[in-house]
C-alpha cells in the first residue's frame, strides 16, 4: 500500500518564518511595523513578485529565464516612449505587453523548437534587450511621462496602491492557471517527467513556448509598474530583478528540477525577501552585505530542495518495495 506524503508543512513553514521574521525585525527596528514602512514593502515587492510569479512558471517547467529584468526594462522603457509620442495610456500599456510577448516568443522559439539550452538563450536576450532600448534612447532616461505614472503611483479605492493590485492580480491569475487549468497541469508534467509528458499526449515544445510568451508578458507588466512607480523611463533599471524572482521562487517551494511550486508559495518567497530587505536597509547594512546575503540564501534553499528531492524518491522506493513483498 503506498502511502502519499503531501508537502503541506513546507507551505506552513513559510508562513511562520514570515510572521517569526516580521516579529524579530519589530524589535530590531521601531520604525518596521508603521503602517508606513510596511505599505512601502508591500509596493517594494510587488514589481519584483509579478517577475517571479513569471519565473516559477518557467522554473516549473524545469528551464529558467534570465532575461527577466532586462525584458522589464526594455518593455517599460519602451512603453514610456509611445506614451510620451501618442499621450494613449491604453496604446502604450498594450505596445508593452506586445514588446515582452515577442521576446518571450523569441526566448520559447530557441529553446522549445531548436532546444538550445534555456540559461544561454535567455543570457543573450539579456544583452539583445538591454542594447536595444540604449541604442534608441542614447542611454538617456525619459522623463515627463505624465499620466503613465498611474501606473506605479496612484491607489485604487482610495487606500489600495494600484503596484499592489497589480502583483494580487497576477498572483490570483497565476495561481488559477497553476491549479485549475489544463495548461498548468501540462507545466507539471513537463517538469516532472518531459518524455512521459510527450508520451502521453501533451505538447511539450508548444507547451514551452507559450509559457516563455506568457513569463515575457508579465515581466512587462512588471516593467511599465516599476517606470510609473519611478515616473520616468529608465532604462537600466530591472537588472538583478532575475536573481530576486529566482530566490522568491526557490524560497517559495519551487524545485529548480522542474515539476513543483505553487503562486502562493511564490508570493511568500517575495515577501521573505522583500521583509529581509527592509530590516537591513532600516539597519543600515551595505549593499554589497546584502547581496552576499541573498546569494546564500539561493544556496541554502536550492540544499533543502535537493535534499526534500532525494528524500521523496527514498520515500516512493520503500513503498514500491514494500508494495511487492505484498
Amino acid at each position: 500500500m503506498k502511502k502519499k506524503v503531501k508537502p503541506n508543512v513546507r507551505r506552513y513553514s513559510l508562513i511562520l518564518i514570515l510572521i517569526a521574521m516580521v516579529g524579530i525585525c519589530s524589535v530590531l527596528s521601531d520604525s518596521f511595523l508603521t503602517t508606513t514602512n510596511l505599505t512601502n514593502i508591500l509596493k517594494q515587492v510587488s514589481i519584483v513578485t509579478i517577475c517571479a510569479f513569471a519565473q516559477g512558471m518557467i522554473i516549473i517547467t524545469g528551464e529558467i529565464d534570465l532575461s527577466i529584468g532586462y525584458l522589464a526594462g526594455m518593455s517599460g522603457t519602451f512603453a514610456c516612449i509611445l506614451y510620451v509620442a501618442t499621450g494613449n495610456l491604453v496604446l502604450a500599456f498594450l505596445f508593452g505587453i506586445f514588446l515582452g510577448a515577442l521576446v518571450g516568443a523569441v526566448n520559447g522559439l530557441f529553446v522549445a523548437h531548436f532546444k538550445l539550452p534555456a540559461f544561454i538563450v535567455t543570457l543573450a536576450m539579456q544583452s539583445v534587450c538591454f542594447g536595444a532600448v540604449n541604442f534608441y534612447t542614447g542611454g538617456q532616461n525619459v522623463y515627463k511621462i505624465g499620466d503613465f505614472k498611474m501606473l506605479g503611483q496612484s491607489d485604487l479605492f482610495g487606500f489600495l496602491p494600484i503596484t499592489v493590485f497589480f502583483m494580487l492580480l497576477m498572483l490570483a491569475i497565476t495561481h488559477v492557471v497553476l491549479r485549475y487549468t489544463k495548461f498548468g497541469r501540462y507545466l507539471y508534467a513537463i517538469g516532472g517527467n518531459s518524455e512521459a509528458a510527450n508520451a502521453a499526449g501533451v505538447q511539450v515544445r508548444k507547451m514551452k513556448w507559450i509559457v516563455f510568451i506568457v513569463s515575457g508578458i508579465f515581466a512587462a507588466i512588471a516593467g511599465m509598474v516599476m517606470m510609473g512607480r519611478l515616473n520616468a523611463g529608465i532604462p537600466s533599471e530591472g537588472r538583478g530583478f532575475e536573481t530576486d524572482a529566482i530566490t522568491a521562487t526557490v524560497i517559495g517551494g519551487t524545485s529548480f528540477s522542474g515539476g513543483a511550486g505553487t503562486a502562493f508559495g511564490t508570493f511568500l518567497g517575495a515577501l521573505i525577501i522583500g521583509v529581509l530587505n527592509n530590516i537591513m536597509n532600516l539597519l543600515g547594512i551595505d549593499s554589497y552585505v546584502q547581496m552576499i546575503v541573498k546569494g546564500f540564501i539561493i544556496i541554502v534553499a536550492v540544499l533543502v530542495d535537493s535534499f526534500s528531492k532525494k528524500q521523496g524518491r527514498t520515500i516512493k522506493i520503500m513503498a514500491s518495495t514494500f508494495d511487492v513483498k505484498k
